[in-house]
């Protein structure tokens, strides 16, 4: 492939500094010469990963403010909430650039300063000089005037029709609001998990309006890269940045993956960031500190980081692990037959009755987070069958092949999540009337089942 493209930013007059893009093992990275007075932006190269106190409230160090807000969507008909974070020492003469940020599946607008540390990453950042003072603007990503279903599933449309939101209502009323710089040089849009999935699809489905784009764990909301190459190829200004991070052990990453590589072959410039871990805060944090240091920086000034992790396309077991939570739980709590982690440990209480039957037959409840899920047991000659429901959602589950053999109960199903088949697994050990089971999610929600439609083997240098 071609090692060399154009530089992306034009500089002033006078100064010469052009990034020539090498491609290696986590993507392509710039390689900075310099003449004349753009030796004053020497490249800084990135960490693998923030400091251990990149997070830490610092004694002395500025802190910006958070004010929410509510403005009126004409979109969706209903007055809405962001949440907006101010830089240190801001002075509301000067204008800033700013940074849409983007929660995942069932937070809200106060996810990234509550669950995340959005505020924490950027104070720190700013007092070091390693991040240009921007505005951040955290908009609750769906976009309905229904309350939300206890289904989760049923809101992924709402997040793709936050887009309109998004450019007809918010972006105006912010710029309307704060001395934000209003032009794409200017704007940038990221997120992590569903919010990774809109800052990308948003990003580049508007490029005259987003120059510098990123997305944290994306999940299978992203748009498939036949979908995004064009857009990025035709569009008539090049962006900045195309920041795509995941975490080694996020069976999600394969979307991730999939968009990488298809911007590998189209000799796109893009920084792949592999991080270690799976679906969950620390990742997104990192992200935003590795990310939030090269936006709005001239071109070359900053080296992307080396990945601390590493990704070769294989399908990642395990499930998806807390996608987008909200005050601490995973998308399954209290929603019944879904994540909640990789990897959950649940315990089933068989429900009393007198013609309760023994052993692992029967009616058994479930505590999982705020909601209660009942699961059915019937032996039928060598195998089990069942049912599994939530009780705040109509309809329940049937499976047909389960298992019990001597003290351990297994049994799994198949739900489709956007459009994908996901497979949750039960696997549990009987006590009395009680039954331990570990749940776990795989195969699906951005991970092929091992065996059909797996990524290829191929090495990231290719």
């Amino acid at each position: 492939m071609k090692r060399f493209t154009k530089p992306n930013w034009p500089l002033g007059a006078g100064c010469l500094l052009w990034a020539a893009m090498v491609q290696t093992a986590i993507g392509i990275l710039p390689m900075v010469p310099s003449t004349g007075t753009a030796a004053a932006y020497a490249a800084v190269t990135l960490p693998n990963h923030a400091p251990a106190d990149f997070i830490q409230v610092r004694p002395g160090t500025p802190k910006g403010s958070l004010e929410t807000l509510t403005y009126h969507s004409k979109s969706i008909g209903v007055d809405r909430k962001a949440v907006v974070y101010t830089p240190p020492n801001y002075d509301p003469n000067q204008k800033y650039p700013v940074l849409y940020l983007m929660h995942g599946i069932g937070g809200n607008e106060t996810h990234w300063t509550t669950l995340c540390a959005a505020n924490k990453v950027l104070d720190n950042l700013i007092a070091d000089k390693k991040a240009v003072p921007m505005i951040i603007v955290m908009p609750n990503g769906r976009a309905s005037a229904e309350p939300p279903s206890s289904n989760f599933m049923a809101d992924f449309n709402h997040y793709a029709t936050f887009e309109k939101d998004l450019l007809q209502d918010l972006m105006p009323y912010i710029e309307s609001r704060y001395p934000v710089k209003a032009d794409r040089d200017h704007r940038a849009i990221a997120g992590l998990s569903m919010g990774g999935g809109q800052g990308l699809n948003f990003g580049i489905n508007n490029i005259d309006k987003f120059a510098w784009v990123g997305g944290f764990s994306s999940a299978p909301n992203l748009q498939q890269p036949a979908v995004h190459i064009p857009k990025i190829q035709q569009a008539k200004d090049p962006l900045s940045l195309l920041w795509i991070g995941c975490g080694d052990k996020d069976n999600l990453i394969t979307g991730s993956w999939n968009l990488h590589q298809a911007l590998v072959k189209a000799n796109l410039d893009h920084v792949w960031y592999v991080d270690t871990g799976g679906h969950e805060v620390m990742v997104w944090n990192n992200n935003l500190y590795l990310m939030a240091q090269m936006l709005f920086q001239p071109a070359g000034s900053v080296t992307p980081p080396p990945s601390i992790g590493s990704y070769n396309g294989e399908p990642v077991g395990g499930g998806f692990g807390g996608m987008g939570m909200a005050g601490g739980r995973g998308i399954g709590a209290g929603r019944g037959m879904m994540g909640g982690g990789a990897s959950t440990e649940l315990t089933a209480r068989k429900e009393k009755g007198a013609a309760a039957p023994s052993g692992a037959a029967g009616k058994w409840l479930i505590k999982d987070g705020d909601g209660e899920i009942e699961l059915e047991l019937k032996p039928e000659g060598s195998r089990w069958t069942g049912t599994i429901e939530n009780r705040q959602m109509p309809g329940a589950i049937e499976f047909k092949d389960g298992k019990v053999e001597g003290n351990q109960v297994s049994f799994s199903y198949v739900r489709q999540v956007n459009g994908q088949d996901m497979t949750i697994s039960w696997t549990g050990t009987l006590t009395g009337d009680e039954i331990k089971f570990k749940r776990e999610v795989g195969g699906g929600m951005g991970m092929p089942p091992a065996g059909r439609g797996a990524a290829p083997k191929t090495n990231q240098a290719e």
